[in-house]
């Protein structure tokens, strides 16, 4: 152990800092997060008060802030009124820039670093000696080093693996996965085509599977008839093919006529646009009950829904089983970044 109370102060600062203990109150070591580390100190020892400040440590901060101690009865604002420039001799020291620094600031680095006893002229005061950290042995923060002619012998590299996803971005992207399948279905599902008027010329029509498309005089459809133009039968005429989606406000406003054993049903009455010898009829009661059954249509929208969610479910959990290969090097450092990057991933979830 250093016998030099500013040797030790300074060794006890540096293991604290190296084994991240400081890192909530100290990230960086500069003046102002020095200022910021102190009035962090100072609300989590005083406040609420329970008691004053330890006539020690008002000695320490009087001292330090050259203020008359009997006078200030509030440090916390004597330390939020101070000037970063006040903390610069101490961040050289801490930083390694400077070799020695005054007392006062081996001082506040002790009450900073809740180094007992503290300040300086306790520790020689003190009959053993014993140091303590936050009531702590410092024997806890500053192991015995290994004597420079006995190297510390290599530690062989580890090889670990870790998700190469984290459970949030898959779950997230599965959510988005499965919105974007739903809505491009419905889109589709109900995607009406854009009637196209007739050219010059085009002055008869033929029924295309489930509208009718305008054609020129002449032209010849395989398997279709050629009927005159008709503008509000191609403008209004359209086959139904989802017949499940209508309700009882369909009744007597769509037109039908049964092809076999399958019924047909159409948006606009006339002649049936293949068989013209036949004429399509409205939509009766009893027919919308005997061939369409909208709950039908939503059960079998929410089994595709399920059937869908299950097969994303199945990627999602293929995707949280790969890993990723990472190897270790001495100190448990990672020879990849990537690695603190996944650590924070973890403690923000």
């Amino acid at each position: 152990m250093p016998e030099d109370y500013q040797d030790l102060v300074l060794a006890a600062y540096k293991k604290m800092r190296d084994n991240g203990e400081l890192y909530t109150i100290l990230p960086k070591e500069t003046t102002t997060r020095l200022r910021t580390a102190c009035l962090k100190v100072y609300d989590s020892r005083y406040i609420p008060k329970e008691a004053d400040v330890l006539p020690n440590d008002a000695d320490i901060l009087s001292v330090f802030f050259e203020i008359d101690k009997m006078k200030c009865d509030d440090y916390g604002k004597v330390i939020n009124d101070s000037e970063p420039d006040d903390f610069k001799a101490l961040c050289n020291h801490i930083k390694g820039e400077t070799g020695k620094t005054s007392e006062e600031n081996t001082d506040l680095l002790a009450w900073l670093i809740d180094l007992e006893p503290r300040p300086r002229s306790s520790y020689y005061l003190s009959p053993d000696k014993t140091i303590k950290i936050g009531g702590k042995p410092i024997d806890l923060f500053l192991p015995p080093s290994t004597p420079p002619d006995q190297p510390e012998p290599p530690t062989p590299s580890k090889s670990f693996y870790i998700p190469r996803f984290s459970p949030r971005y898959i779950i997230l992207s599965c959510i988005i996965l499965l919105f974007v399948c739903t809505a491009s279905f419905a889109v589709w599902e109900r995607w009406v085509k854009i009637v196209r008027m007739p050219e010059s010329g085009e002055k008869y029509m033929y029924w295309d599977g489930d509208h009718y498309e305008p054609v020129k005089e002449g032209e010849q459809k395989a398997g279709v008839p050629i009927i005159k133009l008709n503008l509000q039968a191609l403008k209004r005429q359209r086959r139904i093919n989802l017949h499940d989606t209508m309700t009882n406000y369909s009744v007597g406003k769509v037109w039908h006529i049964k092809i076999g054993n399958n019924p047909e049903f159409y948006t606009d009455s006339g002649i049936h646009p293949v068989d013209t010898a036949r004429r399509l009829r409205p939509m009766s009661s009893y027919v919308h009950t005997k061939y369409n059954s909208y709950p039908r249509y939503i059960l079998t929208h929410l089994v595709w829904f399920i059937c869908a969610a299950f097969l994303i479910s199945i990627c999602g959990f293929g995707a949280s089983r790969m890993k990723r290969k990472m190897s270790a090097q001495k100190n448990g450092q990672t020879t990849n970044d990537s690695l603190l990057h996944f650590s924070k991933r973890k403690l923000a979830q």
